[in-house]
């Protein structure tokens, strides 16, 4: 296994944040935590060196992560408190974080780049992470965060885009363009590229892929596009349609599929299915079936989560590694 996409991370994060330097140890410590989690986030420091910060907020721009980063900051009664950095853009002192929005790189197919954040593009980036957010009738997850445990990819110097779908009435069709889109990003010379997602996010990200996207990691977390199970007609279908889904996937790929205790799209079954197709196939898949601690459809975008999986998920994606919570019991 090659060590240029580690050592390509390493080194962007070392570069990241100049600024970092300029903080105290404790803001420094904070700030390396703040970078593992995923946008829309806010870094504020006071004038005492002490620091607070906000990650997970969702919208068009980090707007609503500076307002609750500024307002936990003078909460706590901290002198003069100044934004450090908005996402991952360093904010000078006395600058105003809308001018200092960076360029975004333009889409690819239909897929779009995070908006207010610092891609590095494909000749730099280690790679490139696709996020594809869940999905609810009648509301618009367009502008939804990312799960905060995507941002130990980021970190590590992937690129992060987005696969936005405001309404879903064609799965196939949705699955085949986001594979279209992994190839195209492949041509344009993203070393790596990984699909990612939840619920509805994660079965796209697991289709795409046995619809032979040339991915090199896929992380699907509450994997479902069936609805709930008490309002399905006949529970077999959303089994048999996974069954598919995971039969399907080629070796060549690192495959990571979680899955909650309590959730109420889970018809029951699904991660055995996922762990017999990977072993049939020669996939090496990491399969975590309700992960003790971690309840419900939605636990993966918890900050708990996030710090206790996220390292463990990087590594198995990067290396193939099963360390940690992902070693299994």
């Amino acid at each position: 296994m090659s060590l240029r996409p580690l050592l390509i991370g390493l080194a962007f994060a070392l570069a990241t944040h100049p600024a970092a330097a300029q903080l105290g140890a404790d803001a420094q410590r904070d700030f390396t935590e703040y970078e593992n989690f995923a946008p829309h986030r806010a870094f504020v420091v006071s004038q005492d060196g002490r620091a607070t910060w906000w990650a997970g907020a969702r919208g068009a721009d980090p707007a609503g992560a500076v307002e609750r980063a500024l307002k936990a900051c003078t909460e706590a009664n901290r002198p003069e408190c100044r934004l450090h950095a908005v996402n991952n853009v360093p904010i000078p002192p006395g600058g105003d974080w809308q001018s200092l929005a960076p360029p975004r790189l333009p889409e690819i197919g239909r897929l779009r780049a995070q908006p207010f954040w610092r891609n590095q593009g494909p000749s730099t980036a280690a790679g490139l992470i696709v996020w594809s957010h869940g999905y609810l009738l009648g509301a618009d997850a367009t502008t939804s965060a990312p799960q905060p445990w995507v941002g130990r990819f980021t970190r590590a110097g992937y690129d992060l885009y987005r696969f936005d779908r405001e309404y879903i009435n064609n799965w196939p069709n949705d699955a085949s363009q986001l594979a279209e889109a992994v190839r195209a990003a492949k041509a344009m010379g993203y070393r790596r590229v990984l699909l990612t997602g939840q619920s509805a996010g994660g079965w796209a990200s697991v289709a795409a892929t046995m619809r032979g996207a040339p991915v090199d990691g896929v992380v699907a977390i509450a994997p479902a596009h069936h609805g709930t199970t008490k309002n399905m007609r006949d529970t077999t279908i959303a089994r048999s349609d996974w069954q598919q889904l995971v039969r399907g996937i080629k070796r060549g790929r690192r495959v990571a599929v979680v899955n909650f205790k309590d959730d109420d799209y889970d018809v029951g079954g699904r991660m055995k299915d996922a762990s017999d197709a990977f072993a049939a196939a020669g996939v090496e898949g990491l399969v975590l079936d309700e992960p003790a601690g971690h309840k419900g459809h939605g636990a993966g975008n918890s900050f708990p989560f996030a710090r206790q999986y996220r390292d463990c998920l990087f590594a198995f994606i990067e290396t193939g590694a099963r360390q940690g919570p992902c070693a299994g019991p």
